[in-house]
């Protein structure tokens, strides 16, 4: 084969491989764009589907705020609320969020009008597959057929009502009582959950939508960086050989090319021949180093590519597992899992508990004395031991209120050592706290009161999850507490009676109780006898019942 031919030919290649290397940049380029655009979709889709869900919640709030005050601003917001939504009224910029919260509170944020334009719209525009858009056009028919039980309430309260055409025509006494039980009764709660149900359906079905779009382009993104890689190597081969093919022929040029060459094989991208003239070998030489500004520009990109695609990754799994951190920061653990099994509604009966109210002694007025800082501090404090404490105790902490702190022991997990384990964590508490206050010199007692008996518990709430106990057992040990003196542990005749065996108590007599016709006989728990059942025994017959 001829030089010029064989010039020809690989010159050809070369520049075939070039183009096919730019094309793949280009492609690669345009396929993080689209990545970065379903991304986008993602984040504004989740951002309409909380709007929507938002928009609802602060219709209630409104209507049933008006229905109890009369205050005509609330009922103003609730129609605003729904002119925006329906694209009546300019939707302000920075609308998401907390700006009904803002504008309750008498805060003016110079807020700026944007466009009108509907919620609908807005999802139309987003691009919602029929699966996706039936469910939240479901959420927005159910949150109208809501609005006009809410109108209905409100038009009550000034005395208007249906005319039986949808039209408030008929007069007579205002009924605000009608208006109340319309906004928070039982009809009212089941409107309101069947509005979030679809919701939260949509927003699984974006999830794995969107995920999965995202996952694709993130995976043609690796195949073209392959891709572009394969073809630079080409390019450098074919260069390579072209080197050594002439390398006899045109010696001067070619040792320069060739050495160049050797050299951006080796990695150097920063090599070039830079050999001057007018000559065929002058031009390839420029073509050469063109080629390789060219492949050295795009390995950047790859390279780019390659480090967001694992920041991305990165920032995905940081993201689930905060998620998981703080499902069980809110739930135990075990309530936690059953969620994450796909349980919708949690709800347990539970006939034998022990449940334990403890507040700080002259809270009130400790926090007039003392600043703002340092009372959270100092409750940060106690409730951090008794926190560590309950754990240590195998009993789980319900909920702080203010200085108050509520534990239950046999819930979620059933123990047949209930009282045993409610009580042990009451006498720590009282050493623990002794112990405290002689180190902080604060002088610092709680009151602290003991019930046994059932209750039922489980999750309430919907945008924030919450896990509470239900049943008398939990009013009657807050009397406990409430009735109980500084530093004294109070307990009912029910918990007596299980631990009298192997406890102290001193007895109090009878006392009435708020709620109670007849009196209580109640006893102070002071001390425990050295066969009762140690702390390190708790694991072994835990889950007994």
């Amino acid at each position: 084969m001829r030089i010029k031919t064989a010039i020809t030919v690989l010159i050809s290649l070369q520049l075939l491989l070039v183009v096919a290397l730019i094309g793949v940049a280009i492609t690669l380029q345009q396929t993080q764009k689209y990545a970065e655009a379903a991304v986008d979709r993602r984040v504004y889709s989740y951002q309409l589907a909380d709007e929507l869900r938002q928009s609802s919640d602060d219709l209630t709030r409104f209507a049933r705020t008006y229905v109890t005050t009369g205050d005509s601003k609330y009922e103003r917001y609730f129609r605003e609320i729904l002119a925006i939504r329906n694209g009546d009224i300019p939707r302000p910029v920075g609308y998401e969020g907390v700006y009904w919260d803002l504008v309750a509170a008498g805060i003016d944020n110079n807020w700026v009008d944007g466009t009108s334009k509907s919620l609908r719209s807005r999802m139309l525009e987003i691009g919602f597959t029929n699966e996706e858009f039936d469910k939240l056009s479901l959420t927005q028919n159910r949150s109208d057929t809501l609005v006009r039980l809410e109108d209905v309430a409100m038009n009550a309260v000034k005395g208007r009502f249906d005319d039986g055409t949808g039209t408030f025509q008929i007069e007579g006494e205002p009924d605000r009582r009608r208006a109340i039980e319309l906004m928070h009764g039982e009809i009212y709660h089941q409107a309101k959950g069947s509005i979030m149900a679809p919701i939260g359906e949509f927003m699984t079905m974006i999830a794995d939508r969107t995920l999965a779009e995202v996952a694709s382009f993130h995976s043609w993104e690796r195949r073209l960086a392959i891709i572009d890689i394969a073809i630079a190597c080409l390019l450098l081969l074919s260069t390579f050989v072209s080197v050594i093919l002439l390398r006899q022929r045109v010696l001067a040029p070619i040792e320069v090319m060739a050495s160049t060459a050797k050299r951006v094989s080796d990695g150097d991208m920063s090599a070039r021949a830079n050999v001057s003239g007018a000559s065929e070998i002058a031009n390839f030489s420029r073509t050469f180093d063109h080629m390789v500004d060219s492949v050295s520009k795009h390995l950047k990109e790859v390279e780019q590519g390659r480090q967001k695609l694992t920041s991305q990754t990165l920032e995905l799994e940081e993201q689930q597992s905060n998620n998981e951190r703080l499902l069980l920061n809110v739930l135990p653990v075990s309530i936690a899992d059953r969620l994450k099994n796909g349980e919708k509604k949690i709800a347990d009966s539970f006939p034998e508990v022990s449940v334990l109210f403890s507040d700080i002694v002259g809270f009130t007025e400790m926090s007039a004395r003392v600043g703002a800082k340092q009372i959270v501090d100092m409750l940060n404090e106690v409730f951090g031991m008794l926190d560590e404490l309950a754990n240590d105790h195998a009993i789980e902490k319900i909920k702080t209120i203010g200085d108050c702190y509520m534990v239950v022991a046999g819930v979620p997990d059933r123990s047949s050592i209930h009282a045993q384990q409610i009580a042990n964590f009451a006498l720590d508490a009282q050493e623990l706290l002794g112990e405290y206050s002689r180190k902080s010199g604060r002088d610092i007692l709680m009151r602290t009161g003991i019930h046994t008996g059932t209750v039922v518990a489980g999750i309430v709430g919907t945008s924030k999850f919450a896990y509470d106990l239900w049943g008398d057992v939990v009013n009657i040990a807050s009397r406990m507490e409430s009735t109980s003196e500084p530093g004294l542990i109070q307990v009912s005749e029910a918990v007596h009676v299980r631990l009298q065996d192997d406890y102290h108590f001193r007895s109090r007599g009878e006392i009435q109780i708020k709620g109670k016709k007849d009196p209580m006989h109640t006893w102070y728990l002071t001390g425990r006898d050295s066969k009762a059942l140690p702390d390190q025994e708790l694991d072994d017959v835990e889950g007994v019942c």
